[in-house]
């Protein structure tokens, strides 16, 4: 789950005391506030963990305060508001995107305004954020491929096919994409993905089982696209593989057998009904969402109505259609829908026809092949190998274990996205089953590492042999890393939450409390290990005014210089508190003036929020 980045450490959070254009003017003896938005933007609509978004406040003279309001307005003026009195000072708020009458604002760009009365005591007081983004439309795009038809070669494809993405949003940025290609039956045969803007691959035609693909077939592939804010949009397009050139060449292995099953042929005078595929499920992502039944009357001419009925084997009629003389078709589609509404259960079905032909002529109903309805998605969890996983230590990999069933269907293949703690794509693996694993070195797509002490979500997405997907959800947790260098050993530490403005890592929500303490105890164990070496601590923060060198002068001298050097020490306060000696710990805050990425990097710089930690003889 993403965290808020105004609370991780060593943010950027106080307020530029005096920075022209920022607050409005007040006396001498008032003391500056500020509300912040913790992001650029966010989606409601988006999973959990991506849906809301935080604002760190600060109150000048909190003592002297009367009582306070937040109003969060857009172009249709103010939309939500927040407010309190002088016993209730938050140091954050959480928005989840409602209007004050509790429905979804408008898609669009916001601001978040604080007010303080001090009831007379001293001048109200006011503060604008930053604008954000409140983001409700999924991302838009399509597939292309270059050429338009993949020509196989005598053993593959020698003249490989590109793949491109285009995708835009309407108010954010994309962040990245996963793409699966699926065979005519449906079935799992490759995969992709990327981090944008890099939006193509070039593919030779071979799939995850080391086959290539069929001569005079299509294929077809779904693309995931994602936003900045977490929302998620779909791609989909077709491609056709031509026909095996003329050679010599040891015959292809036969095509995949196509799901639809076409109508068998039916002795004259006799009333018949037959089911186009073994199954189907209406939620399918790769196959047909409805079932086609073909209708056979034996004598047209003398129906009066007829009956088709769609029975559960366990649970009795679910759906029935009819018709009369004049209304005679040659098939039926039928979507899962049952006659009282909402889909009909899971399970096997049988179609049975009914034919009235009047009192001259009896007719005996007749039924269909049984097929399957799958309307339940997959379900299962994932299993870790390691509780712990330390790539640089105690093991290379871990293994990721896939465990899925289905109440009716086999299960078919899995995707599985591995996301950093910025929320964005870091490694991805599929498999047709009954692979079931995937093997973890820590790397990501672009071949870094795994960033110490933080959790990396994990998210697969089960197919059944019917297209219908489960997602399963899990987390990896990393060790604290220890690299060794040449000057001797480096430390990764972790990121602890702070209170925004503040070096206080226990006055935060319980949950990210519990966090704080559990990292602060496994970073104490770590520094144990080594009772030679003299440790300094080397806070960094991530400049909000990067793009203003007078402004961002004033915030790194002002604001996070002292904030990280207050943050470090309190780490080394913690350390001490859990057994170690204080002479062991030197300790320094630098600011932003030694930045892993680019503070412009809105997707990336959370990894400069950090405590960097060196251990010396």
């Amino acid at each position: 789950m993403r965290k808020p980045s105004t609370f991780f450490i060593l943010i950027s959070a106080a307020a530029l005391v005096a920075l022209a254009g920022c607050q409005t003017a007040k006396p001498q003896a008032t003391q500056p506030s500020q509300i912040q938005a913790e992001a650029t933007g966010f989606s409601p609509k988006a999973p959990q963990g991506h849906n809301t978004i935080g604002f760190g406040l600060l109150f000048g003279n909190k003592d002297l305060v009367s009582s306070w309001q937040v109003k969060i307005a857009g172009s249709e003026g103010a939309v939500k508001t927040f407010s309190g009195n002088g016993k209730d000072l938050p140091g954050t708020l959480t928005w989840d995107g409602g209007n004050d009458t509790g429905t979804l604002v408008s898609e669009g760009t916001y601001t978040a305004s604080l007010s303080i009365d001090y009831g007379g005591k001293l001048p109200k007081a006011s503060a604008d954020s930053a604008s954000f983004v409140v983001d409700l439309t999924p991302p838009d795009g399509a597939v292309a491929f270059d050429p338009s038809e993949l020509v196989p070669g005598q053993s593959g494809a020698p003249a490989p096919v590109k793949m491109t993405i285009t995708a835009s949003s309407a108010v954010a940025k994309i962040s990245s994409w996963s793409m699966s290609v699926f065979d005519s039956s449906g079935k799992l045969f490759q995969s992709f993905s990327g981090n944008w803007p890099d939006n193509n691959v070039t593919w030779d035609g071979k799939g995850l089982s080391g086959d290539y693909v069929q001569p005079s077939s299509m294929y077809s592939a779904v693309a995931t696209i994602s936003d900045t804010y977490g929302l998620d949009g779909t791609a989909r397009a077709a491609f056709s593989v031509g026909a095996l050139p003329i050679a010599s060449a040891p015959p292809a292995a036969p095509a995949p057998t196509p799901a639809k099953i076409e109508p068998a042929a039916v002795p004259e005078g006799q009333d018949a009904v037959q089911a186009s595929a073994s199954g189907f499920s209406p939620k399918s992502e790769t196959a047909a969402r409805a079932i086609d039944l073909y209708l056979t009357f034996g004598d047209p001419s003398a129906v009066k109505s007829w009956k088709l009925a769609i029975e559960s084997s366990d649970k009795g009629p679910q759906k029935t259609f009819t018709g009369q003389s004049e209304d005679l078709p040659k098939s039926v589609s039928w979507n899962g829908m049952s006659d009282s509404g909402g889909f009909a259960p899971d399970g096997t079905y049988t179609a049975t026809l009914s034919v009235d032909y009047g009192t001259g002529v009896s007719s005996t109903p007749v039924h269909s092949n049984t097929f399957i309805l799958d309307v339940t998605p997959p379900s299962g969890s994932i299993a870790l190998s390691e509780p712990l996983f330390s790539p640089l230590e105690s093991s290379d990999t871990i293994a990721l274990t896939v465990h899925a069933s289905s109440p009716v269907a086999k299960i078919d293949s899995w995707s599985m996205n591995i996301y950093d703690p910025g929320g964005n794509l870091f490694r991805t693996f599929s498999a047709r089953w009954p692979d079931d694993r995937a093997v973890w070195n820590g790397k990501g797509i672009s071949g870094d590492m795994v960033v110490s002490a933080e959790d990396y979500p994990v998210k697969v997405a089960v197919r059944d042999e019917f297209g219908n997907v489960g997602e399963l959800a899990a987390k990896v947790p990393i060790d604290i890393l220890v690299y060794k260098t040449a000057q001797g050993y480096r430390i990764q530490s972790s990121r602890i939450f702070f209170k925004p403005f503040t070096a206080d890592y226990r006055d935060v929500p319980p949950e990210i409390a519990r966090q704080n303490l559990a990292r602060l105890d496994a970073l104490a164990a770590k520094l144990k290990k080594f009772p030679d070496y003299r440790i300094k601590m080397v806070g960094h923060a991530v400049m909000v005014y990067w793009d203003n060198p007078t402004l961002g002068k004033v915030e790194q001298k002002d604001i996070l210089i002292p904030l990280s050097k207050a943050r470090a020490q309190a780490v080394e306060e913690a350390m001490v508190s859990r057994g170690l000696h204080p002479q062991m710990f030197v300790t320094d805050g630098v600011g932003a003036s030694d930045q892993i990425v680019p503070d412009s990097d809105l997707k990336d710089r959370w990894q400069n929020r950090r405590v960097a930690l060196f251990l010396e003889k």
